[in-house]
């Protein structure tokens, strides 16, 4: 991938267990995550990246993503295998929880927005929602969905250029209207 400045960029995704298997690399991976900071007026978007992993170590089914720019922490993710709401349910026409993996707590950092992260991230989620059905030990899962708010239309067309489909809209409890998205990955 090439920058705004035409440099060369690498971004790669993976597992946070793939990547640190011992006690230190993973508590400095941890601290770098828990440093990715969205940008002023964006925090309506995503949970911040500590309450992301907080929620993360807590349940064993969710399942963490780090996402690297040349190296550097760019940005963290959650792969979430059944964990969709009946908001994003009702919206998938009659898929069981357990065919569905939800893509959540998704922030880049400030410092690498605007350079293709977030649309790499998408197209780079149908390989690893089937990384994850591997390491599950499970056959594939159906599709992926996620939730983006009406009003982050970086994340809309990201989501869509990776092939994301709009299955439709609902109020969250802020009253904020959310789009739920959804990839078939079989």
């Amino acid at each position: 991938m090439t920058s705004g400045t035409g440099r060369a960029t690498s971004i790669e995704v993976a597992f946070l267990d793939d990547l640190a298997d011992d006690a230190p690399s993973r508590a400095e991976l941890l601290r770098a995550l828990r440093d990715v900071t969205d940008a002023p007026g964006q925090d309506v978007f995503s949970a911040s990246a500590d309450q992301i992993l907080t929620l993360a170590e807590a349940d064993p089914d969710r399942h963490v993503l780090v996402v690297r720019r040349d190296g550097q922490v760019a940005g963290v993710g959650v792969l979430h295998p059944g964990g969709a709401s009946d908001e994003m349910l009702d919206r998938l026409d009659g898929a069981r929880p357990q065919d569905v993996v939800v893509f959540r707590g998704f922030l880049v950092d400030r410092h690498h927005q605007g350079v293709g992260v977030g649309s790499s991230v998408a197209a780079a989620l149908p390989a690893l929602v089937a990384r994850l059905a591997e390491r599950l030990g499970r056959g594939p899962f159906a599709s992926v969905v996620l939730v983006v708010d009406a009003d982050n239309a970086a994340g809309l067309r990201a989501y869509a250029r990776a092939g994301f489909v709009d299955r439709g809209a609902y109020l969250d409890a802020a009253g904020r209207t959310q789009h739920v998205m959804a990839l078939a990955v079989v």
